[in-house]
């Protein structure tokens, strides 16, 4: 009787992928927080109760808005060595969009600057979208926004992107280096190794 095959030796699990700068957003969970943005804001309003509709857009953008930043903040920084997955970006990001964002819900200076900022940001693609179809050209207009302080109760959605970034910030590397392991650099500076 042939002796049965051996078994193959357990496989490991591949190590994690570095984050790569501003791959955060990427996330499922993240870009389903941006569709349900897009979604509520182009769809949804238009049907459902202002108070859930207005609740989901803060949700989906308090899940979203840290991330981007977090990503922008990398795409600009990394040259600079900045190491990828920085936490202190995370916290910085989580803890600026929680601010604005009650700002624009208690104060109505801040409020004033979010509507006339995003309706800037939205101008130009308002007025693309005229030039293509021959109409005439947009104003520079603020976006609608109503101040409602119970909006703050949606705040902890911010632990979502931080979750997600805590995560990805392990390992934290710096662009362009290896992961820290002690025998190859015992290796390398000629202490010896196993």
């Amino acid at each position: 009787m042939p002796a049965p095959a051996p078994e193959a030796p357990p496989t490991a699990p591949p190590a994690p992928r570095p984050a790569a700068p501003g791959d955060g957003p990427l996330h499922p969970l993240i870009l389903g927080a941006a569709a349900l943005m897009a979604l509520n804001d182009q769809l949804l309003k238009g049907w459902g109760p202002g108070w859930l509709t207005g609740k989901l857009s803060d949700l989906a953008g308090l899940a979203f808005a840290p991330a981007l930043l977090v990503a922008l903040l990398e795409l600009a920084l990394c040259r600079f060595g900045l190491r990828v997955g920085d936490r202190r970006l995370l916290l910085l990001s989580i803890m600026a969009t929680g601010g604005f964002f009650s700002a624009i819900q208690l104060h109505a200076g801040a409020a004033s600057v979010w509507t006339w900022g995003l309706g800037a940001a939205q101008w130009p693609l308002r007025a693309l979208l005229a030039l293509v179809s021959g109409g005439p050209s947009p104003a520079l207009r603020p976006v609608v926004h109503t101040a409602d302080p119970s909006d703050l109760l949606t705040l902890p959605a911010l632990a979502l992107p931080l979750a997600l970034g805590w995560a990805r910030s392990r390992p934290v590397l710096k662009v362009g280096t290896a992961p820290h392991d002690p025998q190859v650099e015992g290796v390398q500076s000629g202490a010896g190794g196993p």
